[in-house]
């Protein structure tokens, strides 16, 4: 399921279908790495662990599969944090883009893609794993204003980071 539909997102039919302009991009957010966060940020209702389920190592495949089939222009990849594994998910991250790439380029397609990470805990050397994978796209959510940090965000995660 994409992050799309748990969601319920009331524009699916726009992104995936692409509008209703010949010009326009099929798109959809994929969420990545598993379905449980290892942070219990207070906006948020996706499982949290201190101990998640390993990751898919088949996951980038499936994922380069299903976007092919799903026959995107636009993909957005986002995930859960995984402040329990050495690199915090980044390689996985980067795994999944490259697979992206390369199953599409095989097809003779092109793909655009989207990486929404998690904060990396503020480690450069993360987000450069994820910054040079051959993505389109880096963004980061900041999720609040500082103000409200310690408030609504888990107590692992810094505002500056």
């Amino acid at each position: 399921a994409t992050v799309c539909e748990e969601a319920k997102c009331p524009n699916i039919g726009e992104c995936w279908g692409g509008g209703d302009d010949p010009d326009s991009t099929a798109t959809a957010t994929i969420m990545i790495m598993g379905d449980t966060c290892t942070r219990g940020c207070s906006f948020c209702a996706v499982k949290t662990s201190r101990k998640p389920p390993p990751l898919d190592e088949e996951e980038p495949r499936k994922v380069a599969e299903a976007i092919a089939q799903w026959g995107l222009d636009y993909v957005v990849l986002t995930s859960v944090d995984r402040d329990d594994l050495h690199d915090q998910g980044s390689l996985h991250f980067r795994k999944v883009v490259q697979e992206l790439k390369r199953t599409h380029q095989k097809q003779g397609k092109n793909i655009l893609v989207e990486a929404l990470t998690p904060d990396f805990r503020g480690d450069l050397t993360l987000v450069e794993h994820v910054a040079t994978s051959g993505l389109d796209v880096y963004a980061h959510n900041i999720e609040t204003v500082e103000r409200l940090q310690r408030r609504v965000r888990d107590r692992t995660a810094g505002y500056e980071q």
